[in-house]
């Protein structure tokens, strides 16, 4: 390609670029070229294709984006059924170089367009007949759930689609699994910025934003509005909320304009000015499933639209075919309806197939009048004749002529501008400056107060990234390192629970039926179609995700096994062999043999160490102990099955793993508890900084900031007891988010701590003094 269309050069199909400076790739075949960049395939890595921008765009800007992107990956794993993948969203996994390291774009993973179709295309039945896709409720149930749970993903890392409308999405036809496209358009959240999406669809802007656009900052509502927009269009037959029939002429014509009036006609209380289409299924939706539209479409002046997660969490219990809330048809077994209401796709069958009938009638009635050429002709005007006039009860006939209008106008001109003099006293634009002054005076200090942004909660790629750094500790002999990470990946696990309620010896039981040796290794359809759905509705069962990693394991597929088993460990990190299938996985990779070591010897200490929580219960007559023996006995009976699971080559060597993961947790065990600490911050980070006085009266002086750090060594809140000016408030910000912190540790434990810094700043400069741990009920 030259470089008159865009791309720098060299960086063309037989050219060479960089994966982080480091592993070079040969581009391959031009995919598509857009915009924003040109896409190639990498006969290197046939998984992946290369998005290179064009050389005029913001290479800086994009640079920093891009940053942003790999750094706050959204939680939207490869999904593996029947060894196929899916890759859900085209996410970049790293940074590209060129010839003379410039940064030029980035990988992300290949997507399969072949096996994709777009959303559009399910919407309207005869579009999907013609396209071999599903027309029943179900798998549009199953799509909607799916899209907002991806949408959920990114917009837990405060990342936002903005312009999401069915024709921008696509979605697996065989598995229904969304697959998300041209990610780098979205609103991406950086460090202290954010790069905006240039791109949105009147149709699908919420009313709030139609008058004068999206400011920043709104991205989460927009983004709730058009998801609730393609859910509905989804669920009811691709009409859309904004559609209908007007009651009269004022009713605006097109859909922007009726979102900006709040014209939705589809509500539990029936509009006034616009009915609903006479296709429409609405009516034959759940309670719950019109009240959460009602609730996105409020005209409300701040409405509480549900959330990506709401919608998930709704919409999943519909989706599941074990959830009996979705039926078949029982005259038209290609549909569904919601159980306890009729079916929404006869009732529209009815009504189009009146519509037919009654236009075949009129047809034949016109064509009947058209046989009549006398009438006809009677009733048709003759040519040069005037139309007929009707006058009106009580018009005399005469009105206000042009000159009379120009005096009306003047009239009112003169009374606006009067008004405006009248309102406008001396007295009344002194207090108005007055107070204009005082609150210009006011803003010219602030109390600094900052909080980090809010991280998702605790997710499996947390728990990824936790597994493989304890890994990595072990083997540089780090025991502070060790002792850190599984005191914080064991808290994080306890926050929350998988929770199975009801008895715990139940759920023990319900443990060995899932781990023993009657499980037979091997895919099966039905089975694993009843784990899918048991870990949609509740993604922290621990149990049923190694189940299905046992599965993966056993059809040789180790990248599907691990993902399911650290699923396991997230769900609960104190369960022992939820590592031992982590281990197991590592070791069928091929990768590095002290991993699978390193990890059988965490799941052994895990085990010991919380014993007594994970113990199979005693059977019937034998004596109960502390937990111990019952917890090994369970351990030995995952390493069995995992022995099974394994093709015959990697059994070997799996008993050689087990043995060395023995002896090194044993060593692991007699590491020193954490030396006891109090909380604060590294002194050889906080430099004394220069910044720019912009009030000479406030250009000297001291305040203190209460910083709270967690148990992790992170910042959680930091604020000044006294306000300053805006300048010196930016000098902080940027100190404390540079500054290292260290936790609180207390008999051996990880505390949060709350600690005292003193500043003084004098002519331009600003210093940081430590000052002690605050004061508070633990110390």
């Amino acid at each position: 390609m030259s470089q008159k269309q865009g791309v720098t050069p060299g960086l063309s199909p037989g050219g060479k670029i960089w994966l982080d400076k480091v592993r070079s790739l040969i581009l391959g075949k031009l995919v598509k070229s857009g915009g924003a960049g040109s896409v190639y395939l990498l006969p290197g890595a046939p998984a992946q294709v290369a998005k290179l921008y064009h050389p005029h765009l913001d290479r800086a800007g994009n640079r920093r984006k891009l940053e942003a992107m790999l750094e706050l990956s959204p939680e939207l794993p490869d999904q593996m059924e029947n060894g196929k993948r899916y890759v859900q969203i085209a996410w970049p996994q790293a940074a590209v170089f060129d010839g003379q390291g410039g940064f030029a774009g980035f990988v992300m993973p290949l997507l399969d367009m072949a096996q994709t179709a777009e959303l559009e295309h399910i919407m309207q039945e005869r579009q999907a007949r013609a396209a071999g896709l599903p027309t029943g409720l179900g798998p549009k149930l199953t799509l909607a759930a799916n899209l907002a749970a991806v949408i959920d993903a990114l917009h837990q890392q405060q990342h936002y689609v903005v312009d999401l409308k069915p024709v921008n999405l696509r979605f697996y036809r065989d598995s229904l699994y969304i697959a998300m496209l041209d990610c780098d358009g979205f609103s991406i959240q950086g460090h202290a910025e954010r790069f905006p999406a240039e791109q949105f669809t009147a149709d699908y802007l919420a009313p709030e934003f139609q008058r004068q656009g999206m400011p920043a900052g709104a991205e989460m509502a927009q983004d709730r509005f058009a998801l609730a927009v393609v859910i509905f269009q989804l669920l009811n037959f691709g009409i859309h909320p904004y559609s209908g029939r007007p009651g009269h002429a004022q009713v605006a014509s097109d859909i922007p304009g009726r979102i900006r009036d709040g014209c939705y006609a589809y509500g539990l209380k029936h509009h006034k000015q616009l009915a609903p289409n006479a296709t429409s299924g609405h009516a034959l939706m759940p309670p719950e499933l019109r009240a959460m539209f009602d609730r996105a479409f409020s005209p409300s002046p701040k409405p509480q639209r549900p959330s990506a997660a709401d919608w998930a969490q709704l919409l999943r219990g519909y989706a599941q075919r074990s959830g009996g809330k979705l039926v078949v048809c029982a005259v038209h077994p290609e549909h569904q309806h919601f159980a306890g209401l009729g079916c929404a796709a006869c009732a529209r069958d009815k009504v189009i197939g009146a519509a037919a009938q009654a236009s075949v009638q009129a047809q034949q009635t016109l064509l009947q009048q058209q046989s009549l050429p006398q009438q006809r002709s009677a009733r048709r005007t003759a040519p040069g004749q005037a139309p007929v006039s009707i006058p009106l009860a009580g018009n005399t006939g005469t009105g206000i002529s042009g000159k009379g209008w120009g005096v009306v106008v003047v009239l009112i001109v003169l009374f606006l501008i009067g008004f405006t003099a009248w309102t406008s006293s001396p007295d009344a634009v002194k207090d108005k400056a007055s107070l204009q002054a005082q609150a210009e005076q006011a803003a010219g200090l602030e109390v600094f107060s900052w909080r980090p942004r809010r991280t998702a909660g605790f997710q499996p790629s947390d728990a990824r990234k936790a597994v493989r750094s304890l890994s990595q500790a072990i083997s540089k002999g780090d025991d502070d390192a060790v002792t850190r990470g599984l005191q914080l990946l064991y808290r994080a696990g306890e926050e929350k629970q998988s929770g199975y309620g009801g008895d715990r010896t139940q759920a023990q039981l319900r443990a060995s039926l899932l781990e023993g040796l009657g499980w037979v290794p091997g895919y099966e359809p039905a089975l694993v179609a009843s784990y899918l759905d048991l870990l949609q509705a509740n993604p922290r069962d621990h149990l049923v995700a190694a189940a299905m990693g046992r599965m993966h394991l056993s059809l040789n597929e180790g990248q599907a096994a691990r993902q399911y088993f650290e699923q396991a460990v997230w769900a609960r990190p104190t369960d022992g062999t939820a590592w031992l299938g982590i281990a197991a996985a590592a070791q069928l990779r091929g990768g590095d043999e002290r991993d699978a070591v390193n990890l059988v010897a965490l799941a052994r200490l895990t085990a010991y160490r919380y014993a007594v929580q994970n113990a199979l219960p005693a059977d019937p007559g034998e004596p109960a102990d502390n937990g111990v023996a019952r917890t090994m006995q369970r351990m030995d009976l995952t390493a069995r099955v995992l022995r099974l699971a394994q093709p015959g080559a990697y059994q070997k060597r799996w008993d050689k793993t087990l043995a060395d993961g023995v002896l090194l947790a044993q060593k692991l065990q007699a590491m020193p508890p954490l030396r006891d600490q109090v909380g604060g911050v590294q002194r050889e980070t906080m430099t004394t900084v220069e910044y720019g006085v912009l009030d000479a009266k406030h250009a000297t002086g001291e305040n203190r900031l209460i910083l709270s750090i967690a148990a992790d060594g992170s910042l959680t809140h930091a604020t000044a007891e006294l306000p300053m000016e805006p300048m010196l408030n930016k000098v902080l910000l940027d100190s404390v988010k540079r500054w290292t912190y260290l936790p609180a540790v207390q008999h051996g434990q990880l505390q949060d701590a709350k600690v005292v810094v003193l500043l003084r700043y004098r002519d331009g400069r600003v210093s940081f003094v430590p000052g002690g741990v605050a004061v508070t009920a633990e110390n």
